[in-house]
């Protein structure tokens, strides 16, 4: 702490034009994001390609958050689920949800894989989708929503998103490249749009660990063992 005060006044002001970060490293960003990726959402390049072994580890803590949940919470064979899981009978409910369910899924699939473009990406498109699946488990019933997404794929998600991030910087590596270096997997493009291809197979891992995480942790938090009522 006492670090922290003495070297808190050497720190450049906030949102300073003069800092060393925003006037060589943003400029930087900004001339050549596009060139090198040919990606115009320069957030989209900084997140999955500049700084992409940062965003693994960011995609690795969230998927140890929903590791952590598994071993406390999950039972093999739940007993007992809390109230809003419990079906309630409602045409209007039902309805809603099942016309508000694709179209939220189209939307978080569009928000994916659109991010080079615009807003959006893994996260946001994950955390969509993930938000539509939740949207049934409490509407339907913890019992009636398994048909659309079974609880025994949350892990297998998450586990999936991380090792297509992960895997995604060992071909580059194989490949003679750094770890998560784009521009050298194997496939003949040029740089550039090997770089472009590189952030939307990371993006679309990231939407995989977040799905099957956010999802994981709703279902053991939901369902109980024996003796352990939530109501």
């Amino acid at each position: 702490m006492g670090l922290l005060l003495v070297a808190g006044p050497g720190l450049p002001a906030f949102g300073d034009p003069e800092s060393a970060a925003a006037g060589h490293v943003s400029a930087h960003f900004v001339e050549n994001a596009y060139l090198d990726s040919h990606t115009p959402n320069i957030v989209t390049v900084i997140i999955a390609d500049y700084r992409g072994f940062d965003t693994l580890g960011e995609v690795v803590v969230v998927f140890v958050a929903g590791l952590a949940c598994l071993f406390l919470l999950r039972r093999s064979n739940p007993q007992q689920t809390g109230y809003l899981l419990r079906r309630t009978d409602s045409i209007i409910v039902d309805l809603a949800t099942r016309v508000m369910t694709p179209i939220i899924q189209v939307f978080a699939l569009y928000v994916i894989f659109h991010g080079h473009y615009s807003p959006g990406g893994g996260f946001q498109g994950g955390a969509l989708f993930a938000g539509s699946i939740l949207l049934q488990r409490v509407s339907q019933g913890h019992e009636n929503s398994q048909h659309t997404f079974s609880r025994h794929l949350d892990t297998p998600f998450a586990i999936a998103g991380v090792l297509i991030f992960a895997g995604l910087g060992v071909v580059t590596l194989l490949a003679g490249g750094n770890y998560l270096q784009y521009d050298q997997l194997p496939l003949g493009l040029r740089l550039d749009m090997l770089r472009n291809l590189g952030i939307l197979v990371a993006e679309v891992g990231v939407a995989f660990a977040v799905v099957g995480t956010l999802v994981s942790i709703f279902d053991d938090l939901s369902c109980t063992g024996r003796g352990i009522p939530r109501d």
